[in-house]
């Protein structure tokens, strides 16, 4: 009987090589894997610090447009341009299709009524 100090078993060469080969190709994707691992941390850190960058560039730009709309001064509409909006707003109301008679209705009353006060005023 073999002693609990030393043990030999024999192997074959061929299971030796084939085995020894599987245990280094092992190591070899757990070094790959470290390796992306470590690439996906540094990745991570840039996005993150990116993202700080941008944070602080969107802050920037809000600051000056909140400035430059202090400074501008705030124009004064003519009644003509606002009147104009009004009937191109009518007009796309009136082109608008729709697929109920009841609507049809509400629209064409909404029309007169409008063309009434037009008329009165």
């Amino acid at each position: 009987m073999a002693t609990t100090e030393e043990l030999f078993i024999s192997i074959s060469p061929q299971s030796y090589l084939k085995n020894k080969s599987a245990i280094l190709m092992c190591q070899s994707d757990l070094l790959k894997a470290l390796k992306r691992l470590q690439n996906i941390k540094v990745l991570t850190t840039r996005r993150n610090d990116y993202k700080k960058q941008f944070f602080h560039l969107l802050s920037a730009i809000s600051k000056r447009t909140e400035l430059i709309q202090n400074k501008l001064p705030t124009p004064q509409v003519p009644k003509i341009f606002s009147h104009k909006d009004k009937i191109v707003a009518e007009h796309k109301k009136e082109n608008k299709k729709t697929f109920s008679k009841r609507d049809e209705i509400e629209e064409e009353l909404q029309s007169i009524q409008a063309k009434l006060k037009e008329l009165n005023s």
